[in-house]
């Protein structure tokens, strides 16, 4: 059984048990529950449910693991010939949740 779920701009394609890693999610603490609501499409053995745009009556249940930072990259703007060198990092935070339960 899997789902297509729509979460911050994105769709993650999720099954029961999975660690789901997406942006930052304000407002929870580790330890906590978590609902999504906005399904976009459910596959159970071989039914499958099409969201227009959303499913109803289904969400997925997760639990939040952590709050974190990414790895470091690195971003360089360079331009050859005129001495012009510019370095930033940046470090995406990050919410892990993992999937309890999806409900269709």
């Amino acid at each position: 059984m899997y789902a297509i779920l729509e979460f911050g701009g994105k769709q993650y394609k999720v099954e029961e048990g999975q660690t789901l890693y997406t942006e930052k999610v304000n407002g929870v603490e580790p330890g906590s529950s978590f609902v999504f609501d906005k399904v976009l499409f459910v596959k159970k053995d071989d039914s499958v449910k099409v969201g227009s745009p959303y499913v109803q009556g289904a969400k997925i249940n997760a639990e939040v693991i952590e709050h974190g930072k990414d790895e470091k990259i690195l971003v360089v703007k360079f331009r050859r010939r005129k001495m012009y060198r510019r370095v930033n990092g940046h470090r995406q935070q990050f919410t892990a949740l993992k999937i309890t339960k999806i409900e269709a």
